[in-house]
């Protein structure tokens, strides 16, 4: 679901291209993990009783935890925080045309 929620958008402002679908398939299975561990904790709690009358936490709040700093990480990536957009932004104004020439002959433009 967020791979069809945010895919056509990616490509369309241009942070999504072919070669990176295994890294944003990799955000979105995060995403799915995360989500599921979520939901289980909405319905259950995030503690339980053991047999000998101890509350321990329950494991998808780890596992929910995990996939959050994975998704933080590829969101980060691909400008889908609000911080991480405007340096993609202020990145996309600083681009100065490139001379092929220069670059050939070892020259920074």
């Amino acid at each position: 679901k967020e791979w069809h929620r945010l895919a056509k958008k990616m490509e369309a402002i241009g942070v999504l291209t072919e070669v990176d679908m295994a890294a944003f398939a990799a955000y979105c299975q995060s995403y799915a993990r995360w989500k599921e561990a979520e939901e289980f904790i909405t319905e259950h709690g995030t503690l339980v009783r053991t047999p000998s009358g101890y509350w321990q936490q329950v494991p998808q709040v780890s596992i929910a935890q995990t996939y959050m700093k994975q998704m933080g990480k590829f969101a980060t990536e691909f400008g889908l925080t609000p911080a991480s957009r405007s340096r993609l932004i202020a990145d996309a104004g600083n681009t100065a045309p490139t001379d092929e020439m220069e670059n050939l002959l070892g020259g920074d433009s």
